[in-house]
Order: C-alpha cells, then sequence, then structure tokens
C-alpha cells in the first residue's frame, strides 16, 4: 500500500490528549495524520478511498479496541501500537519521524491484512 488516502491517528479517549502530546508530537508533525479521539469520524470517509488508522493502546484496552476498529471499519489498514508507558511509545514514534517511516517499515507500506 503507499500513501493512504487518509491516514487517522485515533487517541482512545481513556488515554487523552497526554498521550497525543507527549508520545506523537514529532510523529504528527512529520506525517501530519489527521488526529481524532471519536472513531466515528472515521465513517465518513468514503468506502472507494483507502484509509489506515494508527492507533495506540494499553495492553489493558488494546483488544477490545483492535476488535471494535475491525468490526466498523472492516477494509481499513491498521497501525496498532500497544504500549503501556507513554515514553516507549514516544521513543517508537519519535524514530519513526526521524526515518521517515509512518507506519513503521521501509517503504512507508503496511503488509496486507
Amino acid at each position: 500500500m503507499s500513501t493512504p488516502d487518509f491516514h487517522f491517528l485515533f487517541v482512545p479517549p481513556a488515554l487523552g490528549p497526554t498521550w497525543l502530546m507527549g508520545a506523537a508530537q514529532r510523529y504528527w508533525g512529520r506525517f501530519r495524520p489527521i488526529a481524532i479521539n471519536n472513531i466515528e469520524l472515521i465513517g465518513f470517509v468514503p468506502p472507494r478511498l483507502s484509509v489506515v488508522i494508527t492507533t495506540f493502546s494499553r495492553r489493558d484496552l488494546a483488544a477490545p479496541l483492535r476488535a471494535d476498529l475491525r468490526e466498523k471499519f472492516p477494509t481499513a489498514r491498521l497501525d496498532f501500537l500497544v504500549y503501556d508507558v507513554i515514553e516507549e511509545l514516544r521513543m517508537t514514534l519519535d524514530g519513526r519521524a526521524a526515518l521517515g517511516q509512518r507506519f513503521g517499515l521501509p517503504g512507508d507500506a503496511l503488509p496486507p491484512g
């Protein structure tokens, strides 16, 4: 997959703006995904357009969040990051920004599935 038509950065309400500003500031500055905390907004994207949802979660929230995203947006690609410590997430996202790897892979692509 090349650059998607829409790239959302979903911050679950349980994590709040602290996780967005504390962990994703450089990532957002480099790639400018659409930062949201309400997944229902993704439903407004026309089905013919490609969507990638980058989201992060704590381990205790990950399984239900992934299931919810898969159910509501079965054609969207998920870029799912699970971290219990905000500093570890920041290191990962800062590394992606420094390397120009929006989805953590060379070539700016996500694997199928």
